[in-house]
Formats: C-alpha cells, sequence, structure tokens
C-alpha cells in the first residue's frame, strides 16, 4: 500500500476509535502496531517525526514511545558532528576582492553579508 493510502488508512482507524475510546482508554494493539510501523518505516525513509505525526493525526510523541514499546524503533542514522581542518591563507593585495560572503552552518544557520575581514575573523574565533 501506498504511504499515502496508508497514512489516511491509519487516521480514518483513529478517527473512527475516537468517538467510542473515551478518556484514558488505550488504543487498540492493530492501530498501534500500524501506526508504530508506519512512523518507523516514514523515519527510515527521512520524514520528521513531526510531520509524521500530522500525517496520521497522533502526536509524534505517542508515535515514538508506540514503536519503542512494541519495539519496532526506527533505524535511521544519526550524524554525529564533524569538523573539516581549514587553512587560512593571506591573499595578496592584489587578489580581488569578493564579497559579500555567505556562511550556512548546521542547523539552519545563515549568516549574510561579510566582508572577507569579517569572515576571516568568525572562522578565527569558531577554531
Amino acid at each position: 500500500m501506498h504511504t499515502e493510502q496508508q497514512a489516511a488508512a491509519i487516521r480514518a482507524e483513529v478517527s473512527r476509535i475516537e468517538g467510542r475510546r473515551g478518556r484514558g482508554k488505550a488504543y487498540p494493539l492493530s492501530l498501534r502496531r500500524k501506526a508504530a510501523s508506519y512512523y518507523c518505516a516514514r523515519r527510515e525513509q527521512g520524514a520528521s517525526q513531526r510531520d509524521i505525526g500530522l500525517e496520521l493525526g497522533i502526536c509524534f510523541q505517542t508515535l515514538h514511545r508506540w514503536a519503542t514499546q512494541l519495539d519496532v524503533t526506527p533505524h535511521v542514522p544519526t550524524l554525529a558532528p564533524t569538523f573539516e581542518r581549514v587553512e587560512v591563507i593571506e591573499l595578496p593585495a592584489s587578489a580581488p576582492q569578493r564579497g559579500p560572503f555567505v556562511v550556512r552552518g548546521p542547523s539552519g544557520l545563515l549568516i549574510e553579508g561579510l566582508d572577507l575581514d569579517s569572515l576571516v575573523e568568525l572562522i578565527r574565533r569558531l577554531s
């Protein structure tokens, strides 16, 4: 079954159950297994937990808990932050100055409009 169809089927089942479930009553094990399997498959495809929760209409923390409890946790490799060695070299005075520079970092960090001296100072302070 296609991913969108799976999500729609799980959402529909959640909607049917919601009216009959009542506060404090657990979702049926069959639904929890489907949702947990879907969650894990989507995580392995690179989808964010938040997006998966929105696709199913179930809080992503609940999905993660179900996946852990039912032992169907996704095998999503975690990327450890790495550093690359860089070398800052002196440019000859006759070299053309380019800029403004843009620095893109992890987690969406974006610094725009740096001139060469500011860029060099940023790199010096970060090292």
